[in-house]
């Protein structure tokens, strides 16, 4: 099972609370932007923000373990969202992160 957390858009940003993310690997961020992002901190100092949707064909990407898995084709990437399983050749989208001492802040503009 995935934590969903829902962000609020604030001039050109996605903003999540911090606390959303701190007991967990990862969180799907839902948001006005139809579109579903993969957000995770696989270590204390970076944070990812992901485009959930396959470079392949478009079909919204599924989190397995530590890897994304594209279900209509295969495709494999990795939490950091580089291609580790074709037929996907390019990199799913990132977004720009920055924060603050209580927020995450993603750019969608």
């Amino acid at each position: 099972n995935y934590k969903y957390v829902t962000a609020e858009e604030k001039e050109g940003m996605l903003v999540v609370k911090k606390s959303e993310l701190m007991q967990e690997q990862f969180v799907i961020v839902r948001s006005k932007i139809n579109t579903p992002i993969y957000l995770s901190m696989p270590d204390a100092t970076n944070l990812f923000a992901l485009n959930m949707i396959c470079t392949h064909k478009q079909c919204e990407v599924k989190p397995e373990g530590n890897k994304l898995v594209c279900p209509c084709h295969g495709s494999e990437f990795s939490n950091i969202g580089k291609v580790i399983k074709e037929p996907a050749e390019k990199d799913l989208g990132r977004y720009t992160v920055s924060t603050d001492e209580t927020n995450i802040y993603i750019h969608i503009k």
